[in-house]
């Protein structure tokens, strides 16, 4: 969840610098190790993600592979919850848990400043995923400090049957060019006052179905609702659960077309690598 987003500029190494609010939310892929002659990898579920070498798990574990000299004989099952391409971070988290477990299963030889940059070269947001809490990123998204505080949010996430390409979203963007620091995100008031997110402003026109669905957000009861990351799901903040959850049955009703997923902010997340088969 990305309560606040900012993008404020192309940097010199062709990412952009970024203010962003990065929060953990009880939505997972699942990830299963089982011993193998080699590597393998299968996805089940979810939409078509492309050729397996390009998937962010099968990355991590090749990077593994020539960092540590370590051959990677397991096969990794990759169950998709996470809708792809929606701005939240499906495939950094897997890259990360990936990272994660393979150090684990392999006795640590990766210390947790090299597993950091190894997470950076995955991806900017890769870095969050191996610790994953409420933080400010700023840089390219890869710096990281902790919040203070966060309040326990329920969201319900909802992306309509389109998928936005990150780097084209930030091809399309207006950066800021200035940053107003960070906001304070302890209260849920103080959460709804702060959401902000600099795609929406190019997106929105591209892609009139956001504008729609956060409507429907507000109908329904959404105190608040953003796009999330670079899209092309946006969240809507409820203040009580039951609340969220009665407009999550009307929305999937009423628009089977859109992916509809309740869930809950969190102040913390531990991969816990399964046991070796």
């Amino acid at each position: 969840m990305t309560p606040l987003l900012r993008v404020l500029g192309r940097r010199t190494d062709g990412y952009h610098d970024v203010r962003v609010a990065l929060v953990p939310i009880s939505l997972f892929d699942q990830l299963q190790f089982a011993r193998a002659e080699g590597f393998r990898l299968l996805v089940e579920g979810g939409e078509a993600l492309g050729p397996i070498e390009e998937n962010l798990v099968a990355r991590a574990v090749r990077m593994f592979e020539a960092d540590t000299l370590r051959p990677v004989r397991y096969e990794i099952r990759l169950t998709k919850r996470i809708p792809a391409g929606a701005g939240l971070g499906g495939g950094s988290g897997n890259a990360a848990g990936t990272l994660l477990t393979l150090n684990e299963l392999h006795g640590r030889p990766l210390p947790p400043p090299r597993l950091r940059q190894i997470a950076g070269a995955l991806g900017s947001d890769v870095p969050f995923f191996l610790d994953p809490r409420p933080a400010w990123a700023t840089g390219r998204g890869d710096v990281l400090a902790p919040m203070a505080a966060f309040p326990a949010l329920r969201l319900l996430i909802v992306k309509p049957p389109l998928s936005i390409a990150t780097a084209q979203a930030y091809r399309w963007v207006r950066p800021l060019g200035a940053d107003a620091g960070a906001a304070p995100l302890a209260t849920l008031a103080q959460v709804l006052a702060a959401l902000e997110n600099t795609f929406e402003t190019a997106l929105f026109p591209r892609f009139p179905e956001l504008a729609a669905v956060r409507a429907r957000l507000l109908a329904e009861g959404a105190a608040g609702a953003l796009l999330s990351g670079s899209g092309s799901a946006l969240f809507g903040v409820f203040a009580e659960e039951a609340a969220r959850d009665r407009a999550a049955e009307r929305l999937r009703a009423a628009e089977p077309d859109w992916q509809v997923l309740a869930c809950d902010t969190l102040h913390a997340h531990r991969y816990a690598p399964e046991p070796a088969a």
